[in-house]
């Protein structure tokens, strides 16, 4: 089993992440004053066990994709939905509850855990249990930091890890995206200040980024890093700075990293074999999904000096398009290559983002 390891041992400043724009109906609330988080549940409060099939969800953040969640429902088949989080409210419950009704594939429960003491709810005996009776779970947007203090090392993450190797649907949204790699851009070094990609160009070692590794386990997320927001704040050279250290850092070698970066209104769906598709929400602008590889190592990755880091392997999938994580091949997608000499990208087909679907 792969080892929890923090490359970066520095004390976290909090900060507030994006909460969930507004919520549909207030359903009941349910907390215990001694307990480190606050529960709020719709639907049943009997549990109910059901069969279901693995699925993962990468979303990108910003409006939810309708779609990965009607996916994500159909295989939790009728159990209880957990959303995991550390800020914000109880928005997702209604939406998920009656986007489930909505599709003729009732839930028993969804639930909306918010994470009040990080430390103490990762050892907690009664949240531990809702994760072990859950059949999918979502972490919402926020901050990755406060997701990797609440997870990193703990009884929580262990019972995760083991539904996920049961084989219930997991996913994640923006920070809950963000903590699903092998290699995590944890932002607790960086604490209230936005990591940008011209900053992490320049000085691929500088003190804004830290990581921490090997987290969340599923079939699939082996060597790779992700990030969310992707093409909407610009952060292609930021990810490609993330595989360089990743390599440079000894976690990777230089044909061997990957990453997996998602626009926002889009989400990628992978299955237990490893297939995956785009699915977007309508109305959506510049949706996308890109799949990095590494090809060789950076040529120069150090302190202070900008980043040289060529052939790295891009796939952009659109609304639609396919592509299969164990093979590394794609379909209806748009296959170029991304170079940086002196924190500087250059694209073959003169754009970073690639362009439009061929």
């Amino acid at each position: 089993m792969k080892k929890t390891k923090r490359k970066k041992s520095i004390q976290k400043q909090v900060i507030t992440g994006a909460v969930l724009a507004a919520s549909l109906l207030l359903p009941i609330s349910a907390s215990a004053a001694s307990a480190p988080y606050t529960l709020y549940q719709v639907g049943s409060t009997a549990d109910k066990a059901t069969s279901t099939s693995f699925g993962q969800v990468y979303m990108g953040g910003s409006t939810d994709v309708d779609e990965a969640f009607k996916w994500m429902i159909q295989k939790a088949n009728g159990g209880d939905f957990l959303v995991i989080r550390a800020t914000g409210t109880d928005a997702y419950n209604s939406y998920i509850y009656d986007l489930a009704k909505s599709i003729g594939k009732p839930l028993n429960s969804v639930s909306t855990i918010v994470v009040d003491d990080l430390i103490r709810a990762g050892s907690d005996s009664s949240l531990i249990d809702k994760i072990n009776k859950a059949e999918g779970i979502f972490f919402a947007g926020g901050n990755q930091a406060d997701y990797v203090d609440f997870l990193e090392g703990s009884p929580a993450l262990t019972a995760l890890n083991n539904r996920i190797n049961q084989g219930i649907p997991f996913g994640g949204t923006s920070a809950g995206t963000m903590i699903q790699g092998d290699h995590i851009y944890d932002s607790i070094s960086a604490g209230s200040t936005t990591l940008d990609s011209k900053t992490a160009l320049n000085n691929p070692y500088s003190s804004l980024i830290s990581f921490t590794d090997y987290l969340i386990q599923t079939p699939y997320n082996n060597n790779s890093q992700t990030d969310t927001h992707f093409e909407q704040r610009d952060r292609m050279g930021r990810f490609l700075t993330f595989l360089a250290r990743n390599i440079q850092d000894g976690e990777e070698t230089g044909t061997s990293a990957k990453g997996i970066a998602v626009n926002e209104q889009s989400a990628l769906l992978v299955e237990k074999d490893g297939s995956a598709k785009v699915v977007t929400q309508p109305g959506s602008t510049n949706a996308a999904v890109y799949l990095a590889k590494t090809n060789m190592a950076p040529t120069t990755c150090v302190s202070g000096q900008p980043l040289t880091f060529n052939n790295i392997s891009i796939y952009k999938l659109f609304n639609g398009s396919t592509f299969n994580l164990s093979t590394w091949t794609g379909f209806g997608g748009l296959a170029y290559t991304l170079n940086v000499n002196g924190g500087v990208i250059t694209s073959s087909t003169g754009k970073v983002y690639g362009g439009n679907q061929p």
